[in-house]
């Protein structure tokens, strides 16, 4: 039997510093989660072997920096994405109005072929710390999935349709 050919999934995660991007990349890949802050500086990743219909895929997931200063890399990181996930924290209402201005930064510097169909999912974290999730939702045409940060299988389904 021929062996399967593996694919490559490049998934891009931004949001406001803070949100949680790091958090949630280190739990679907590796499991692990931490309560401890340490901001990313410029941008890392993280792969993960998935098989989805019969096909082996590696999801390669990059972590970029919350902070203003490090928006100019962009286009070096956002080149080549399948997917982008937008991230804010549903206990800081100012990082879902910033959302907008991360999905139009990541669509000038990215240049999709198509950026009215390109994927994009919005993720709102820390679910776990809110008593309050007022937020409007319909300004989105994108997945959109509540998540709490200690749950990966939230994630996985979400990478899974797309």
């Amino acid at each position: 039997m021929p062996p399967k050919k593996k694919s490559l999934l490049k998934v891009i995660i931004l949001g406001d510093s803070s949100v949680g991007k790091t958090s949630l990349m280190n739990q679907y890949v590796n499991k692990k989660f931490s309560n401890q802050y340490k901001a990313t500086i410029g941008a890392d990743f993280l792969t993960k072997d998935v098989v989805i219909d019969d096909k082996e895929v590696t999801i390669q997931i990059w972590d970029t920096a919350g902070q203003e200063r490090f928006q100019s890399l962009g286009v070096a990181f956002y080149r080549g994405a399948d997917c982008c996930v937008l991230v804010f924290d549903v206990t800081n209402p100012k990082s879902f109005d910033s959302l907008e201005s991360w999905k139009d930064e990541f669509l000038i510097q990215s240049s999709p072929a198509d950026p009215d169909a390109f994927p994009f999912v919005v993720l709102g974290n820390k679910v776990d710390e809110s008593e309050r999730q007022e937020y409007n939702l319909i300004i989105y045409d994108h997945h959109f999935a509540a998540f709490c940060h200690r749950f990966s299988a939230v994630m996985s389904e979400l990478l899974f349709t797309l």
